[in-house]
């Protein structure tokens, strides 16, 4: 019956898309100015190279660390530089390269090699691929004062077309990703001595993971469409994901935008369902490893009204959820947006209230924390209410400003700590105390205020300057502390092109303090007792981390790169008893061809 349901959706929502896409207007030819409704996020999403890469726009990849709630990343300073990726615009004037190969090697036993490659010469297509191997062979000290293997490896592929058309532009992309690392990490004392004996299978200190994961995703999209046009836009995903440690699994999503013209206002639509399928995780309705298989259908129609100056855009997002191992779920959240410009082109206001529910698929949670245990099969997040205000505009013609303050209420938000127990040995007198450094995940419900300010100032062609900070408070029901989220975050970013052949920059990242948690458990076994359990709290300090590069352009191929990491010095802690690499540096040439 499950599987049934499961085809029947797909079906539908098929013949609705293919319905609306039969019946979207193809005959206007007019230039039109882009003028959409104002949605108050930060976040973009960069197209593929379209031009030849220039080797002075190379910048620094931010930090990948997105557990929290809207919090920016915490620092992996394991990361390169990575070309701009330009937007899809007008045709470059010059004559157009087919791509650049970069090769480095660094401290840490760290060999780098990146690819880019892009075939211009249609003007209704663009074909390009991209690969990319970084890694590292050297040893770490923890805090406790074991020296032990951190290697790590990241190695990236993919494919990608954009078909032009009219209107609209069609895109196909393949991507295969493999990431490996050591469960290297012990908070705070030195390794007891039984973890590091030869294939121990106590827990997984030293042991090895790898994630891998391959996708395919195509979209249809109408960049230049007003919300006075009718626009079909959809989007198709699947991935297929594995580790070492033997879970998999499967993700596809189906999404499609429809917007009709009305007689006042626009009607929109935003619809679709997503897939999941787990498998080697913990299943808590049968108390034993299994699969994990969900269905997600959502709606999200909305009515937009008002002009350039004012606009409203008000609806409401629902989710129903099929679970094969509980019941079914149904859930609604408002989704309103108020704009007002009272100075065009120098500052707008904003408000809004919207809520959220979100799928902690397995992926979603092994990448945003890569050490938690393996077999989690982590419980869904739901944002029942999101108020929002804001402004945003133009200090200066070369200066952006964005001011925003958030108040939620969230139910089933996990956070991660670290389990230690005393292991029952009967060769060992006294018997070790022993933590486990895989993280496990309690669940609590919060209320988060958060105030984002961000600055970007581009005062020429040779000077890029953007500083952004965000405060965050938490009032939980059960927990004491919101576990290894931070008060505040800040960075700093400059770019200077110091001559036509000298480019440097720099970026500073703070993270504020972080509470971390060990809890206790008197019973190898596991308690059934919560008042049994022992909870220790850890401060994590601040986390500074400056890193600084430069590129030079011996000839307009041909040049050399540095980058310096971690240049502060500090061996903070990404994760509770998980230390980074302290300062590396990376060096090499480039050659664009």
């Amino acid at each position: 019956m499950f599987t049934r349901i499961k085809y029947i959706f797909l079906i539908v929502l098929i013949g609705i898309a293919a319905n609306s896409f039969a019946q979207r207007d193809t005959t206007l030819t007019r230039e039109v100015e882009v003028v959409k409704s104002f949605k108050p996020t930060m976040s973009s999403d960069a197209n593929k190279i379209n031009e030849m890469p220039k080797i002075e726009e190379a910048e620094q990849q931010k930090p990948a660390f997105n557990y929290s709630i809207y919090s920016q990343p915490i620092l992996n300073t394991f990361s390169v530089n990575t070309l701009k990726a330009a937007s899809i615009a007008e045709a470059p004037k010059q004559e157009n390269g087919y791509g650049l190969v970069r090769a480095g090697l660094g401290n840490y036993n760290k060999p780098y090699g990146e690819l880019f490659f892009n075939n211009l010469n249609s003007k209704k297509s663009i074909f390009g691929l991209h690969a990319m191997h970084l890694s590292s062979h050297r040893k770490l000290n923890l805090e406790g004062g074991d020296r032990v293997d951190a290697p790590f490896s990241k190695n990236e592929a993919e494919l990608y077309l954009h078909q032009f058309f009219r209107k609209s532009m069609l895109s196909f992309n393949v991507d295969f990703n493999h990431d490996g690392f050591n469960y290297y990490g012990y908070p705070k004392n030195s390794i007891p001595t039984v973890l590091l004996e030869d294939a121990q299978i106590i827990n997984y200190q030293g042991k090895k993971q790898a994630f891998t994961k391959g996708g395919l995703k195509v979209s249809l999209s109408n960049p230049s469409a007003e919300m006075n046009d009718p626009n079909f836009n959809f989007d198709l995903d699947y991935h297929y994901f594995s580790t070492k440690t033997n879970q998999k699994e499967h993700y596809g999503r189906f999404m499609v935008n429809a917007q009709k013209p009305l007689e006042k206002g626009t009607g929109i639509l935003d619809a679709g369902f997503f897939f999941t399928q787990s498998d080697g995780v913990f299943n808590r309705a049968i108390d034993t490893i299994g699969k994990r298989q969900q269905i997600w259908l959502m709606a999200n129609p909305s009515y937009y009204i008002g002009n350039k100056k004012a606009n409203a855009q008000l609806g409401i997002k629902a989710w129903f959820v099929l679970d094969k191992d509980f019941d079914a779920e149904a859930k609604i959240a408002p989704n309103i947006l108020l704009n007002y410009i009272p100075v065009e082109k120098i500052i707008r206001l904003y408000a809004g209230i919207t809520g959220d529910y979100i799928s902690n698929h397995y992926s979603k949670i092994a990448y945003e924390n890569p050490f938690v245990d393996p077999t989690h099969s982590v419980k869904n997040t739901f944002e029942r209410i999101r108020f929002y205000g804001g402004f945003d505009g133009k200090f200066s013609a070369k200066t952006n400003f964005k001011i925003q303050a958030d108040y939620s209420f969230v139910d089933t938000q996990p956070l991660y700590y670290l389990q230690e127990y005393t292991l029952p040995d009967p060769m060992i007198n006294p018997n070790p105390v022993v933590v486990d450094n895989d993280f496990k995940i309690v669940y609590d419900n919060l209320k988060l205020f958060k105030i984002n300010i961000e600055v970007v100032h581009r005062s020429s062609e040779k000077l890029d300057l953007s500083v952004s900070g965000n405060y965050y408070g938490y009032s939980l029901n059960q927990q004491e502390n919101a576990w290894n989220l931070p008060d505040w975050d800040a960075n700093l970013s400059v770019d200077y092109k110091i001559t036509e052949q000298l480019s440097v920059s720099a970026d500073v990242f703070l993270i504020g303090e972080r509470k971390a948690l060990i809890v206790e458990d008197p019973n190898f076994y596991g308690s059934t007792d919560d008042l049994a359990l022992i909870y220790k709290s850890y401060n994590l300090d601040t986390a500074f981390d400056f890193n600084a590069r430069g590129i030079y352009s011996i000839t307009q191929k041909f040049s050399v790169f540095a980058q310096l990491n971690n240049f502060g010095f500090q061996k903070y802690e990404r994760w509770f008893g998980y230390p980074v690499q302290s300062f590396n540096f990376l060096a090499g040439v480039s050659y664009a061809f």
